[in-house]
């Protein structure tokens, strides 16, 4: 079949063929999304109380199952229970989540990890704030036990390198794919000690640069505000 003459024109603007590049994959993420799908993989979002949005990139089954999240018959979209979504959160910082300010900010971060050249321009010219240690954070956490952080932990963590990144002998090695082979907490314990992850005793002495004090963090902030309000307005 031959190419309409209007297409053999050598300016004529092309539209992309099928799905949308994966860079732009992020724009068709439905605003309330539980499972983002994505042609190599899954990520699991959240929506917390205080405001934001919680991502947790290449999700595994264990992920999956230490979330409570079923994996076979995926939830599409967040919980209308704000308690229920929230524990998630919660849950979801715990195994290595980032926290962001909002979705928009989530994928302008995605697109500098691409080398976009707008989103870069954006930061050099004060139109979007520069990347944080925290949005260039790839971390993997497995629970000694199986299901409670605090009975101690392993967390492996990185920088990603993107504009702005600053340790320049600690970026994400090219063999972190093999931490998606665990089948167990067990055994992604062993899979990240034997990739030098660090062991903590509880959260509390956690001391890296992720996001796992984050609700912590954020919530205890919120609790503050309110407590003031209340006195000052008894």
């Amino acid at each position: 079949m031959r190419t309409p003459a209007h297409l053999r024109k050598p300016d004529h603007v092309r539209e992309h063929i099928g799905a949308p590049p994966p860079k732009d994959l992020w724009k068709y993420t439905h605003p309330t999304c539980r499972t983002a799908l994505y042609p190599e993989s899954i990520s699991i979002w959240a929506w917390p109380s205080p405001g934001g949005l919680i991502v947790l990139e290449h999700a595994t089954a264990l992920d999956f199952e230490a979330v409570g999240l079923d994996r076979i018959n995926l939830q599409l979209f967040r919980d209308e229970d704000q308690d229920r979504e929230d524990e998630l959160a919660r849950r979801l910082l715990l195994l290595g989540a980032r926290w962001f300010g909002s979705e928009e900010r989530y994928h302008f971060i995605q697109y500098v990890a691409e080398d976009d050249e707008k989103a870069i321009t954006q930061i050099e010219t004060n139109e979007e704030p520069p990347t944080t240690a925290l949005e260039r954070r790839w971390v993997s956490v497995a629970w000694a036990n199986g299901t409670n952080v605090n009975d101690g932990l392993w967390v492996l963590e990185f920088e990603i390198m993107m504009y702005g990144w600053q340790e320049r002998h600690n970026h994400v090695p090219g063999d972190v794919g093999k931490v998606s082979l665990a089948k167990t907490m067990e055994e992604k314990c062993q899979i990240l000690r034997s990739m030098g992850a660090k062991f903590y005793s509880t959260l509390a002495a956690y001391d890296g640069v992720a996001c796992l004090h984050m609700w912590e963090v954020k919530t205890r902030g919120m609790m503050d505000v309110g407590q003031q309000t209340s006195e000052e307005n008894p």
